[in-house]
């Protein structure tokens, strides 16, 4: 059977980065990740940030990354870009999301899109991939030791801080011991 790839999406690197846990991150992968070049330079940018700089350890943990290589992958990435983008957006803006999607899909990669872009699920589901969130990562990261609960309901907490979401329902301890639970 082959190995089961992740590949994340920078909003997921961001998360980890502000948690300063890309070495959880690493571990969550088990050396089966990689990436798309829009993502690895979405990431670049970011780790210039105060505070990201982590960021740029994911060169490590994911590796060299994928880039279109066919003109039907091209004309994908674009076509899924601009599915993504609501109007006004930048051309770069959902990039990294719709390339990752169409390289996964036009080269059948057996894996899951790591990403917490709400736009995303939707259009990966009609291509067979699955994605999973920051937090499903988390949870994992509880579930199989790697991080105690009350560590990952810090993280939570922290990420919420930092307005970067949290999981669905959850919205004090309880709910949290519930959906860690779930």
């Amino acid at each position: 059977m082959p190995t089961l790839l992740v590949l994340p999406d920078n909003t997921v690197l961001v998360n980890f980065a502000l948690l300063n846990r890309m070495d959880l991150l690493a571990k969550l992968i088990k050396g089966n990740g990689t990436w798309c070049a829009s993502v690895a330079a979405e990431c670049d940018q970011s780790a210039r940030h105060p505070g990201l700089e982590s960021m740029a350890d994911a060169h490590e943990v994911f590796g060299e990354p994928l880039r279109p290589e066919t003109p039907s992958e091209l004309t994908m990435t674009q076509t899924l870009r601009t599915r993504l983008a609501r109007p006004g957006e930048g051309h770069l803006r959902h990039l990294g999301e719709a390339e990752t999607l169409a390289i996964m899909a036009s080269r059948s990669l057996r894996g899951m899109f790591v990403t917490d872009d709400k736009a995303v699920p939707v259009v990966a589901r009609e291509q067979g991939i699955q994605v999973v969130t920051t937090f499903d990562l988390l949870r994992l990261a509880c579930r199989t030791g790697m991080a105690d609960a009350d560590t990952v309901w810090s993280y939570l907490q922290r990420l919420r801080q930092q307005r970067r979401g949290t999981p669905p329902a959850v919205f004090d301890r309880s709910s949290f011991d519930k959906w860690l639970s779930a």
